[in-house]
């Protein structure tokens, strides 16, 4: 990956550090800084939590978020969805607004354990390609930088300075 990402690409756009590359297209994962030297290939691809997919390599520097990447594409995914399928249809819509959630400052550790129930649920009962990868985006992100999530959540802050908080969401409780 070092060699198509510096060598023949040129490394980031904008000379920032490289911090990740997805890889296969929407539905593919986020490869970390620290997995550059390993080969592109279906098996160690697959091993990273990615795809070949459709072969797309895009580049990111220091100043991505990764909770917004994963909504990013999570929005591709969903308007995608053919809707044939309940896992997928619905799925998709509902992994997208809690990656809203997310991004907005709105989002508990409550939300972050259902996003990932919700991902293994389309992943595993969806019936076609798109509705079995769509996940990826979530899985990677949240395997190699959880901890940009955890600081949506908890510290109401985005490390890349993408997402905007104006201030700490009031959380009512449900009245029972």
């Amino acid at each position: 990956m070092r060699e198509i990402v510096f060598d023949i690409g040129g490394g980031t756009s904008s000379g920032h550090p490289f911090k990740a590359a997805q890889t296969g297209g929407p539905s593919g994962g986020c490869i970390p800084a620290e997995y550059l030297d390993t080969p592109i290939d279906y098996e160690t691809l697959q091993k990273l939590g990615s795809i070949m997919g459709s072969g797309g390599l895009i580049v990111m520097d220091d100043r991505s978020c990764m909770p917004d990447v994963a909504k990013f594409f999570m929005e591709f995914c969903m308007d995608e969805s053919c809707g044939k399928c309940g896992p997928c249809r619905g799925g998709t819509v509902q992994m997208h607004r809690m990656l809203v959630k997310i991004t907005n400052g709105s989002a508990t550790m409550e939300d972050l354990t259902k996003l990932e129930e919700l991902c293994l649920m389309v992943k595993e009962t969806s019936l076609c390609g798109l509705g079995n990868t769509c996940p990826n985006p979530i899985y990677s992100t949240l395997r190699y930088f959880r901890d940009e999530y955890e600081s949506h959540i908890r510290d109401h802050h985005c490390p890349a300075g993408v997402c905007q908080f104006t201030e700490k969401p009031l959380r009512i409780a449900a009245a029972g």
